[in-house]
């Protein structure tokens, strides 16, 4: 078993190659390899890498970040580090938040089990609410940072039996 700081460094490796622009071939034409996409915007919201780190474990797939900006997704992904020791991290620079720029880095990558969109502004989003006809590659799913408990209650009809009780 690889110690933590192993792990830290082959996904900073990982981060830097995909930084550079460079693309390896055996990473995205592994047929055995799976990943799980994320999109990243201005934020990497706890409950959302707490969903997409325990779905790669159960999975056994890896993490492909899909951002406009590679540099903050190496920096905000620091703090989650320690838990994705075991999870090989790779970074997609997008050339835009388009529609076709995501359904192109999708496309690229073999293995791919489904995508997370987890904040407003990141490049998936727009794929949740394309109504165009616009086929993704995979299942887009949409994690938001509230608990059912946060979130407000449906509201609730009177029963017939509460009036008599007034």
């Amino acid at each position: 078993m690889n110690s933590p700081v192993d792990q830290i460094k082959r996904a900073m490796n990982a981060l830097a190659y995909a930084d550079s622009g460079e693309r390896t071939v055996a990473v995205s034409a592994s047929p055995s390899r799976k990943w799980i996409a994320l999109g990243v915007g201005d934020s990497l919201p706890a409950p959302v890498m707490s969903y997409v780190i325990g779905a790669c474990r159960r999975m056994r797939a890896d993490l492909l970040l899909l951002s406009v900006d590679t540099t903050r997704v190496r920096a905000l992904l620091e703090a989650y580090l320690p838990d994705l020791e075991g999870v090989d991290c790779q970074s997609e620079e997008l050339a835009s938040a388009s529609t076709a720029s995501v359904l192109r880095a999708l496309n690229l990558h073999r293995g791919l089990l489904f995508a997370v969109s987890g904040t407003d502004d990141d490049p998936l989003r727009p794929l949740l609410r394309n109504r165009r006809g616009s086929r993704t590659p995979v299942p887009v799913v949409l994690v938001s940072e509230k608990s059912p408990a946060e979130r407000p209650a449906p509201p609730v009809a009177p029963r017939a039996s509460d009036e008599h009780t007034q």
